[in-house]
C-alpha cells in the first residue's frame, strides 16, 4: 500500500520517485511530499518514523507538520482536497 500511495502522489503531480523521496526544496516537490506523508498518515496504520523513513529518511516531525499542514490545508482549499480525493481514488482503485 505505501509503494501505491507514492506511485500515486507521483504520477499524479508527474514527479519522479527519485525526486519525491529525494533532499529538493522546490515548492511543488515539497507540496507533493507533503500530501503523500499525509495520505500514508491517513491511510495507513505505520509510526511517524516508518513513514519518514519511506519519504526519504525524513524526521517524524517533518511528517507530523505535513500532515497536520495538509489536514488543514485539505479543509480550507478547496483544491488541495480534490488533489487529496483523486489522489486517495487512484491507491484505492489499484
Amino acid at each position: 500500500m505505501k509503494k501505491k500511495i507514492v506511485s500515486a502522489v507521483c504520477g499524479y503531480f508527474k514527479h519522479s520517485r527519485e525526486d519525491l523521496i529525494g533532499k529538493g526544496k522546490k515548492a511543488e516537490i515539497v507540496k507533493a511530499r507533503q500530501i503523500c506523508a499525509y495520505l500514508m498518515c491517513d491511510m495507513l496504520s505505520l509510526p511517524l518514523v516508518a513513514i519518514g523513513n519511506i519519504i526519504g529518511g525524513r524526521d517524524h516531525t517533518t511528517i507530523m507538520y505535513a500532515r497536520d499542514k495538509m489536514k488543514n490545508l485539505e479543509k480550507l482549499n478547496s483544491r488541495i482536497e480534490k488533489e487529496i480525493d483523486d489522489i486517495k481514488n487512484i491507491v484505492l482503485k489499484k
